[in-house]
């Protein structure tokens, strides 16, 4: 979309934009000039946004493991602003362990959650994008969908099938205008990863981080510089693609 009268700035959703790469990522498009539509975000994040002039539309919950939990958000944007110009959807959970160890509900849960987050996002978000004739869409996956390991089988596989899906769609639309594109990130340096793998021992982290060939954890404020490429308009010739973002450990 470009501006219009009604309102001339781009507009941009990230949802759950209170943990991951989500406050880092709104500061970013915040400065570059966006409004913004945040699913669930800190009140303090809110307060510095608005602060510095961006106008935040704020939805405290919404399932979005549902069609109607997305739909909402993306309706927000255009009973807020009138239009929707980027949307960043952070989607999963992760379900580790051997694999016949794993039970019917870990495997509705990763489906549930891997898969059916990302069919909702983007059928919510594509329409007004398409009717616009310009949109960019990134959908957070995991890198472990482009890398088979022992023991992250029902995960991998999930994920696997959401990076095929955001990249068949970013095909099937790309003549309508709108960029589709999926970041697959491992190793970053949050205090989900970190707990999870008790990387906040030293001597375990170092080890972690021996596994990576950048010899390092990735940060927020790296990942939301990379994601804001893909979202802030400047930048509409990849789509349909999948983007590993985990420091080497896979493409």
């Amino acid at each position: 979309m470009t501006a219009d009268a009604k309102h001339p700035k781009r507009v941009a959703l990230i949802s759950n934009a209170g943990s991951y790469v989500g406050p880092a990522l709104a500061r970013e498009l915040a400065t570059c000039g966006h409004d913004l539509v945040l699913h669930s975000p800190s009140a303090d994040d809110v307060a510095f946004l608005k602060d510095n002039g961006t106008a935040v539309e704020v939805i405290a919950s919404s399932d979005l493991t549902t069609a109607a939990g997305n739909r909402a958000l993306v309706q927000a944007s255009l009973d807020r602003f009138g239009r929707l110009d980027a949307a960043c959807f952070v989607t999963g959970e992760i379900v580790l362990g051997p694999f016949l160890e794993s039970t019917e509900a870990d495997w509705e849960r990763v489906k549930t959650t891997n898969l059916d987050m990302v069919f909702h996002a983007l059928r919510a978000a594509l329409p007004p994008m398409i009717a616009a004739g310009s949109g960019q869409i990134v959908v957070f996956t995991s890198a472990a969908g482009a890398r088979p390991e022992p023991r992250v089988s029902l995960y991998g596989a999930s994920r696997a099938g959401a990076n095929a899906l955001v990249r068949a769609v970013g095909l099937e639309y790309a003549k309508h205008g709108v960029c589709v594109n999926a970041i697959g990130t491992n190793f970053m340096d949050f205090p989900g990863f970190i707990q999870a793998n008790r990387a906040d021992d030293p001597a375990r982290r170092a080890r972690i981080e021996a596994q990576v060939p950048a010899r390092r954890l990735g940060s927020m404020d790296e990942l939301a510089a990379f994601t804001r490429v893909l979202l802030d308009g400047r930048s509409r010739f990849q789509t349909g693609q999948f983007f590993s973002f985990s420091g080497g450990w896979s493409t």
